[in-house]
């Protein structure tokens, strides 16, 4: 089997896959937090099919280490890198992977944009419209699905209601509550759950080659996201030492600061709800330490940031460290639901001021 690099979801797509084989929906809702293989199993399945050598599970792509993918990431990202990569696939499999196979549709939220406009559905709706070419149907991707603008979500209804016969579409979000309930009655709901840290150390381990007592110190950190896992380990991750130093710092924290720091670290959703779960670890993790000194000896994110999380948590009172952490999950369900990321920054960074100096 191929998709190899997939964890914690293998019985998940294997059940899909008969499913799409014998009596599939039209379209599903995939949920579940960022980086734990939603979009992995989504284009796995398109894979098998639309493989032109072995449909099904033996599909010939790997999309997990898809050369083809990592040489287009690589043309995003520098002007120099090689035009193409080989590899052993069909036609139909390098295709998908370089997002050109007549009967395979990804959108998802454009660079430097907030939202999946009406005009990107249009076009998916459009093109949902035409007979497959070379597959038995067509598959369809939409990414980012919590951010499908109210129009978007009105114009998708309608072919949700009466989708073509030769078509599957698989709409991948952190949460159905971003969408109309009219678009999620809609759709066939498959929940993705956090990964266990045992696997996301693994894959570290395996991928990175980072060092095990490290890769597990990473992957209690990585909030059940391996690839929340893979960017603290690359150093692409949120900040966390700029948070550890702001909580280092919270006592001092007026309302001038807190605008700041909500603007430096919670200014869109994205963003917000990145961090906020990323507070909340590494709180939990002060927990952790405070009652059951079980922390000490891991070192998630560097010798520095432990020292500063041992400090805080042997500095700050027991209740203060419960108060930030369930606010911080108070506030990244409202950031979730909608609510003004940077309001709910503002607002839990006063709340924990008080909460340090002992006034909440």
């Amino acid at each position: 089997m191929p998709l190899d690099g997939l964890r914690g979801h293998r019985e998940l797509y294997d059940r899909l896959l008969a499913e799409l084989h014998s009596r599939p929906a039209h379209a599903y809702l995939f949920t579940g937090p960022d980086g734990v293989g939603k979009a992995l199993v989504a284009e796995a399945l398109a894979h098998s099919l639309v493989c032109e050598r072995s449909r099904g599970a033996g599909f010939c792509c790997r999309p997990e280490r898809c050369p083809v993918r990592e040489a287009a990431r690589a043309n995003a990202s520098h002007a120099g890198a090689p035009a193409a990569a080989r590899c052993e696939c069909c036609a139909g499999c390098v295709q998908v992977a370089t997002g050109v196979h007549p009967d395979f549709i990804r959108i998802g939220r454009a660079a430097g944009r907030t939202e999946v406009s009406i005009e990107q559905v249009r076009g998916l709706i459009a093109r949902l419209g035409i007979k497959p070419a070379r597959a038995p149907m067509r598959v369809a991707v939409i990414g980012d699905g919590e951010t499908l603008n109210l129009p978007a979500q009105n114009a998708l209804l309608k072919t949700l209601e009466e989708p073509p016969g030769f078509t599957v579409i698989f709409l991948i979000a952190r949460s159905e509550r971003a969408l109309l309930d009219t678009v999620r009655s809609r759709l066939r709901l498959v929940r993705f759950t956090a990964l266990p840290a045992a696997e996301i150390a693994a894959l570290l381990i395996e991928r990175l080659g980072v060092e095990p007592e490290r890769a597990q110190g990473l992957a209690r950190l990585a909030r059940g996201s391996a690839a929340h896992g893979f960017a603290l380990a690359e150093g692409s991750a949120p900040p966390m030492a700029e948070l550890l130093g702001a909580f280092d710092r919270a006592a001092t924290i007026d309302f001038t600061a807190a605008q700041a720091l909500a603007q430096d670290f919670f200014a869109n959703r994205s963003e917000a709800l990145e961090n906020f779960e990323l507070i909340a670890r590494l709180l939990e993790e002060m927990l952790c330490s405070k009652l059951l000194g079980a922390c000490e000896e891991q070192e998630p994110a560097g010798a520095e940031s432990m020292r500063l999380m041992k400090r805080l948590s042997d500095r700050l009172e027991l209740a203060a460290i419960l108060f930030a952490m369930e606010g911080a999950v108070r506030a990244a369900t409202a950031v979730e639901a909608m609510a003004n990321p940077r309001l709910q920054a503002e607002s839990w960074w006063m709340d924990v001021a008080r909460a340090v100096r002992g006034e909440a």
